[in-house]
């Protein structure tokens, strides 16, 4: 198997777009992360160097963030491995969401989409109408509809 060298592993000019789409779980984003690490590894690179579009549920949309962002894989561990226990511990609902809140306010003060060094794509849900929502980094993940 031949793996990609330094410098063809950034942004691969082959007309192909390379996606990353992380799913949910909750603290089963550590089996996410260890998959990330191998993967980074094999690619001598940051994630976000690499694809094109990063797209993430729950767990995954907060991974997702902080590659798009600029994180490394091993950075992203070791936040997990110091906040997670802490959003886990809570018993309700309720309680989960304000963990999740002082987390992200912590972790993401004042970034914006526009902050991201890659497409970002982040999928949550309304829970009152149970309606799907899709937050975009770039108005060209509209798939050519005007905005």
């Amino acid at each position: 198997m031949n793996t990609p060298s330094a410098s063809s592993a950034e942004h691969p000019k082959d007309g192909r777009c390379h996606v990353l789409s992380l799913d949910g779980g909750g603290s089963k984003g550590f089996y996410t992360l260890g998959v990330l690490r191998e993967i980074e590894a094999v690619l001598k690179c940051p994630l976000y160097k690499h694809f094109d579009l990063v797209y993430g549920t729950s767990t995954g949309a907060i991974i997702a963030t902080l590659i798009a962002l600029g994180h490394e894989v091993e950075q992203i561990h070791e936040l997990y491995q110091r906040h997670v226990p802490t959003v886990m511990r809570g018993r309700k609902p309720a309680q989960k969401s304000a963990a999740l809140a002082t987390l992200a306010d912590e972790l993401f003060t004042d970034k914006l989409f526009t902050d991201s060094k890659t497409a970002l794509g982040v999928v949550a849900t309304r829970w009152a109408s149970a309606r799907p929502m899709i937050f975009k980094s770039h108005a060209s993940q509209a798939h050519g509809r005007e905005i």
